[in-house]
């Protein structure tokens, strides 16, 4: 048997998410989300070690905030797999800011 340790609490929460891959912005949606990472589900297949920009659209109860801005970061793909006609990624966020981190903390402690 297998155990899991991880350094950032998963949340099960579904929100919106855009990845950008050069010029091309694809919309995703989270299955789950820690401060170190997001599992993705979208339409398109990356490519494991790829680095691209994304972007969860925090929301309260199921509707965006416009009050809060999205939490934006870099990320690299360290896993993926086929999830029907779509595909599941498990995606590590890549240095973001100190704000945007706060951001993500203050957004999961409200969901959690």
């Amino acid at each position: 048997m297998s155990v899991e340790h991880r350094r950032h609490t998963r949340y099960t929460v579904e929100i919106a998410a855009e990845v950008t891959v050069g010029h091309e912005t694809v919309a995703a949606s989270t299955q789950n989300v820690s401060e170190g990472g997001a599992a993705l589900t979208l339409d398109v297949r990356l490519d494991e070690g790829a680095t691209f920009g994304v972007t969860l659209l925090l929301t309260q109860d199921g509707i965006e905030d416009p009050d809060h801005e999205p939490f934006e970061s870099r990320a690299t793909v360290a896993w993926v797999r086929p999830a029907g006609a779509q595909f599941l990624a498990g995606i590590a966020f890549v240095d973001p800011s100190p704000a945007q981190k706060a951001r993500l903390r203050a957004f999961l402690a409200a969901a959690g």
